[in-house]
């Protein structure tokens, strides 16, 4: 039983269910609405209607409601060969991840939040820990034109005086419920239900990737019918706490169960320009990092040319294969760089700038008992207007300390990958040769070596 709470405590955390923000404030662009969670007022169910002429193609008259007696035969064929406590694990996760949506759908307009891809709501799919959201307004009731006339302050001071960040946390991100929704499928032997799992996995990949709403908006529609007219029989088991059962009557038809067809996804769906990084800079939380500094003097004694390096090395809880994988690469581009000191044995006639390379540390993107991921910039400047600059992405087993292809992780070969990056970002040509990646938990991310040109491009890592 401790261990079914806790999954129901895990599954409610990541979608949205912290939506419901503290009563010490409100968020000053998204005022709480408070709601007993066993009420649906007919005024959400009107809001639910008016959300819902923007999703018409699943208001076709050709979608027949299951009746009770199907829901029940279809459950009976789709949950056979299970356990029951596999069974009541996945009925109560899906509920309470239905709930959560739910709630967010009509009491906090979650998807026209979601429809602005930059919005902060986006952070519930992009990364666990503490996220702000927007500003806190610290009264619950204020006249702020009363109080800055009364005070005599302006509308600046007011707000550093009156607000502060809006910050709630997340226990888990679309990672962690993929790999939930992934570990219930593994144990679910009907076909039909297992791909409309996969399809709140598939789903819930490709929101995290490109932000955009109606990824998220369908996730909530299989919840909504896997949950009201699969594993429960909304009507019955929840309309009658309900003033109006026209929320839990609602049939969206999305369920391959009962014979839909999957959510039509884009042709490049399995490779997607990336949206938004989620990466990690603090290396203090891994290990340490030591600087190296090297000039070279001209007969003169003036300095010609200089390099540096910032040089990461995980600490004694990590395996020592790593850090001589990673000293291994560190003696290679000092020794390129100490090639490059040759050219500047004397002072090059007209610069006026001191010529240099320089190796930083820029981020984490993966760090897991399998692999380790991180992302370099490899400066180069020769005295002119502007430096070269170069991204290096460095991904290692774990256990062997061995630097990994790509092929580690995806059965696509060289020209496969370029011909999508190609396609998904509109080159003419993509050779893989100009091109690295880095791992996240959930994908691989190819770079241009070049920061200055085209977008990172994302696909679903399979290993």
């Amino acid at each position: 039983m401790k261990r079914n709470m806790k999954i129901v405590i895990y599954l409610s955390s990541l979608i949205f269910v912290c939506l419901c923000f503290s009563a010490c404030g409100t968020l000053s662009e998204a005022p709480v609405v408070k709601e007993s969670e066993s009420s649906v007022s007919e005024e959400d169910d009107l809001k639910l209607e008016i959300i819902e002429e923007s999703n018409k193609d699943n208001d076709s008259d050709s979608i027949i409601v299951p009746s009770k007696e199907e829901v029940i035969a279809m459950r009976a064929v789709v949950l056979e060969g299970m356990s029951e406590e596999e069974i009541h694990r996945l009925t109560e996760n899906i509920k309470v991840a239905n709930s959560a949506m739910e709630r967010a759908y009509l009491n906090e307009n979650i998807f026209d939040k979601l429809s602005d891809s930059d919005s902060p709501y986006w952070q519930y799919f992009d990364k666990s820990g503490d996220i702000q959201l927007g500003w806190w307004y610290k009264r619950q009731i204020v006249d702020k034109a009363h109080i800055m006339r009364m005070e005599g302050i302006t509308e600046e001071e007011f707000h550093e005086r009156e607000y502060e960040p809006g910050m709630v946390y997340n226990r888990f991100d679309a990672a962690n419920f993929i790999t939930l929704i992934e570990d219930m499928q593994s144990y679910v032997q009907n076909e039909m239900l297992s791909a409309d799992l996969q399809q709140l996995i598939d789903l819930t990949y490709i929101a995290s990737v490109t932000h955009e709403m109606e990824y998220a908006n369908q996730i909530y529609k299989i919840l909504h019918d896997l949950d009201y007219f699969l594993l429960r029989y909304g009507i019955d088991d929840v309309g009658v706490y309900t003033q109006d059962t026209g929320t839990v009557s609602k049939y969206y038809g999305v369920l391959t169960v009962y014979g839909a067809p999957p959510f039509k996804l884009d042709e490049t769906n399995s490779y997607n320009v990336l949206y938004q990084e989620t990466v990690e800079s603090d290396f203090s939380k891994y290990g340490e990092k030591e600087i190296i500094h090297e000039e070279f003097q001209s007969e003169d004694g003036s300095v010609v040319y200089y390099y540096d390096m910032e040089c990461f090395y995980f600490d004694n809880s990590y395996p020592a294969v790593l850090n001589e994988t990673l000293q291994a690469y560190y003696d290679s581009v000092e020794e390129s760089y100490i090639q490059d000191s040759q050219v500047y044995a004397e002072s090059l006639e007209g610069n006026a700038n001191t010529p240099y390379n320089s190796l930083i540390f820029q981020y984490f993107t993966y760090i897991g008992e399998d692999y380790v991921s991180l992302v370099y910039n490899n400066v180069c400047y020769m005295g002119g207007a502007h430096p070269y600059s170069a991204m290096d992405g460095i991904t290692i087993d774990y256990r062997t300390g061995e630097i990994v292809s790509v092929q580690q992780f995806l059965d696509n070969s060289d020209e496969e990958i370029g011909e999508q990056l190609q396609s998904v970002l509109g080159m003419d040509s993509a050779s893989m040769d100009e091109w690295d990646f880095y791992l996240s938990d959930t994908s691989v991310v190819f770079f241009y070596y070049d920061p200055r040109h085209w977008e990172s491009v994302a696909t679903r890592r399979m290993r």
